[in-house]
């Protein structure tokens, strides 16, 4: 009996051992999952990736600070309590990510093949352990996550990253990206991929029946979805918003505002349009696509800069709404659009007149709304295909690996 407790025992121990190596084929490392209600792209492209690697592994970052070029001072990663609280919701969600999803221990050795990172700040961050464990990498330049034009400090992360031996490419989603990376001699040409995909939180046959006003509806509806990371979310636009609907609630007694996301009634005075406007808080993936469906206009007044300098939220915001079929009212101050035509979108200047006065002649001209909502939302399902978009993630890494020859 003892011979056998101690096999047991021995076993359990050359398991746990931190000098065994972890060995992995291509992996994400990343911060803001396993979540208790997971929303955005990420957890889209976790759950992609799962169904079509099968030795796929998602890591979640230990708590990590940034080095000496960051602008900022906070870090990222999830505490081991947090990770494992989280961990247990999120397989109630989604049970086929039960193995898939793991946490790195600053203690234990890898030998990965590859890691796919998201976003300037956390791959910093993350670099001195991709260093230690002489980890090749691709990560993805999104818009946000600490990345600025003309920003000294997000220019020196991006030094360091690509002047790492591990760096393999960086992904941008957006055509300017590409040119100041080049412009600014920050990495060779060669070594960045321009891929305008990327992925919703649902698929096509997930999307409802549009809902048109004076046909299917008495109300015409318009919506702002985002996320919180301002004082009255002015890097969002949210001001803009609520001071546009204040002007059209009077001039037009059927329209109706919707706010999903990070933001309530005590942000900013909506007393007079309390009857007019509903808060919704974070919406889960699988309510949206019925959500979008009742909504005329996406709108998002997004200013660049308001977070730091260069800031910028990318072009466009509304893609998970336009993909639904709604019509996407999108600012694009640093004229990044470079995918989507007039007849697709409507470009919208980040001042209330303006606002005011587009809503109003899309509002009394119902036709073209509705045909730029229609050709808006197939653009969008090309361009945000998330099966397509993730086997070119995958074909990509498996040339690198050299797992395609």
């Amino acid at each position: 009996m003892r011979n056998k407790f101690e096999e047991k025992l021995k076993r359990f121990s050359e398991a746990v051992s931190p000098n065994k190596v972890i060995e992995e084929d291509i992996v994400v490392i990343d911060s803001v999952l396993p979540s208790k209600n997971p929303v955005g792209p990420r957890n889209s492209d976790l759950i992609e990736f799962i169904k079509k690697l099968p030795n796929f592994k998602y890591y979640t970052m230990y708590p990590m600070k940034p080095g000496k070029s960051a602008w900022f001072d906070h870090g990222y990663g999830m505490e081991k309590g947090t990770f494992k609280e989280n961990l247990k919701s999120y397989l109630k969600i989604y049970p086929e990510a039960r193995g898939r999803v793991r946490m790195l221990s600053s203690k234990r050795k890898y030998n990965i093949k590859l890691a796919y990172t998201y976003f300037l700040g956390e791959t910093y961050a993350l670099l001195p352990f991709l260093e230690k464990n002489k980890i090749p990498f691709v990560f993805l330049l999104n818009p946000g996550g600490t990345f600025g034009i003309n920003n000294e400090s997000s220019d020196n992360m991006l030094r360091e990253i690509f002047s790492s031996k591990y760096f393999k490419k960086v992904i941008v989603n957006q055509k300017r990206f590409e040119e100041y990376l080049i412009k600014k001699k920050l990495c060779n040409k060669s070594d960045v991929i321009y891929d305008f995909s990327g992925s919703v939180q649902f698929k096509k046959a997930d999307v409802k029946n549009k809902k048109y006003y004076k046909k299917d509806k008495s109300t015409f509806d318009i919506c702002f979805v985002a996320a919180k990371y301002s004082e009255k979310g002015v890097d969002k636009g949210y001001d803009l918003f609520i001071a546009a609907a204040k002007k059209l609630a009077k001039d037009v007694s059927s329209i109706r505002f919707h706010v999903v996301g990070g933001f309530d009634e005590n942000e900013i005075d909506i007393s007079d349009i309390k009857n007019k406007i509903k808060f919704y808080g974070f919406l889960p993936p699988d309510k949206l696509p019925n959500f979008y469906s009742k909504m005329d206009i996406f709108l998002s007044p997004n200013r660049a800069s308001k977070l730091h300098k260069g800031n910028s939220d990318g072009f466009p915001l509304s893609a998970g709404a336009m993909y639904c079929g709604v019509c996407g009212f999108n600012a694009d101050e640093l004229k990044l659009n470079t995918e989507f035509n007039s007849n697709e979108v409507v470009i919208i200047k980040t001042t209330t007149n303006d606002i005011v006065q587009k809503v109003k002649y899309y509002y009394k001209n119902l036709d073209r709304l509705y045909a730029i909502s229609k050709n808006g939302q197939k653009k969008a399902q090309y361009f945000y295909d998330i099966e397509k978009h993730i086997d070119g993630r995958i074909k990509l890494f498996k040339q690198i690996t050299g797992a395609s020859k």
